[in-house]
């Protein structure tokens, strides 16, 4: 049988993944280019805890959370969406950090009775978005005992599948195979996949981190890793951070910055009158500062046009604003579909 999920793309269907975005319709997406951290054992709950800028024990088999791990400084090494099934946490998060966010959380693990894996190939993963997508995960579950999340992070566990309902401006689910019995898992997973792609046009990553974009959803990947504190990418405005549930590493700057001062930055949903993919990191500039703002996360939209999501300099946001590197590229703001507190 196939080995795991990214096999079974490569033998089956790398032809048939489209690289283009759908202007409408539903959507069937790979997510094999995120990773997955798979973290059990007697002490997980508290180790998480710990860590971990959102309270691990409201996450549960009906509820999935964003959170962030950060370093002493208060900066984000990586961001998560975060479920539990049975009494393990599966932390979703962008593929190219696995190797090093596994290294350093070791080196907190000491006498903790906690195991962390790298789940990213034994797990299947894949996106469905739409208007229709409800009903089409339904019908294709067939299962009317079945009754789908219908609010953002909530969470269904169906045999060996995990259903989260995820931000979006269209409904938006995130389908995880069960790590624990891999084999049945991954059955299941391409089983349910067959039955929606004929519904929903097959496309690669990059259309589900336009989604993401659109959600205001921020990815922190390699690149940006360390960059940024929790309200810089609108942490706080997602539900990222609790507030009450005590020390993790870098709380008391996060904390500080929330009861005592103010960010002079946060993120922005973006478009660049560019046809080229803009890189993260790039610098976005004003009349008055060269550095006013650095692109997080960038894909050229169905109208081919680049759309972002940006930390932007608040005092600069609403000044005319260029991509540093191509002086005719212009940039407008767009809308988030969430507020913020300095707005």
């Amino acid at each position: 049988m196939t080995t795991n999920w990214k096999a079974f793309l490569l033998e089956n269907e790398a032809d048939s993944l489209s690289e283009d975005i759908p202007k409408q319709g539903a959507m069937l997406s790979d997510l094999s280019d995120r990773g997955l951290i798979l973290v059990h054992g007697e002490d997980a709950q508290t180790f998480l805890q710990n860590q971990l800028s959102n309270d691990i024990h409201r996450a549960s088999e009906s509820t999935h959370q964003a959170s962030a791990w950060c370093n002493p400084k208060g900066r984000i090494i990586a961001n998560f969406r975060i479920f539990k099934r049975g009494d393990r946490y599966y932390l979703s998060l962008s593929k190219d950090l696995v190797e090093q966010v596994l290294k350093k959380l070791h080196m907190y693990v000491m006498m903790s009775k906690v195991t962390l894996e790298d789940a990213s190939d034994s797990v299947a993963h894949f996106g469905l978005s739409g208007e229709n997508a409800s009903e089409l995960l339904a019908n294709a579950l067939d299962d009317k005992n079945v009754s789908l999340p219908n609010q953002t992070d909530q969470l269904l566990t169906h045999q060996s599948l995990s259903i989260l309902r995820v931000p979006g401006t269209l409904p938006r689910y995130e389908i995880f195979s069960d790590a624990s019995n891999a084999d049945k898992g991954l059955n299941e997973a391409i089983n349910l996949w067959n039955k929606l792609k004929s519904k929903a046009t097959p496309v690669h990553g990059n259309a589900w981190q336009y989604l993401d974009i659109l959600a205001g959803q921020p990815l922190i990947t390699q690149a940006s890793s360390e960059a940024w504190i929790p309200q810089m990418v609108n942490f706080i405005a997602i539900g990222g951070v609790d507030f009450k549930k005590g020390c993790y590493p870098g709380q008391e700057v996060v904390a500080r910055l929330n009861y005592l001062g103010k960010t002079k930055r946060r993120m922005y949903h973006i478009l660049i009158d560019t046809q080229n993919l803009p890189a993260i990191n790039d610098a976005l500039a004003s009349d008055n500062d060269k550095q006013a703002g650095k692109i997080l996360n960038a894909v050229i939209n169905p109208d081919g046009k680049a759309e972002a999501l940006a930390v932007v300099k608040i005092s600069e946001a609403n000044q005319p604003l260029l991509l540093a590197n191509d002086n005719s590229a212009s940039v407008s703001l767009l809308d988030l579909p969430y507020s913020v507190d300095d707005e």
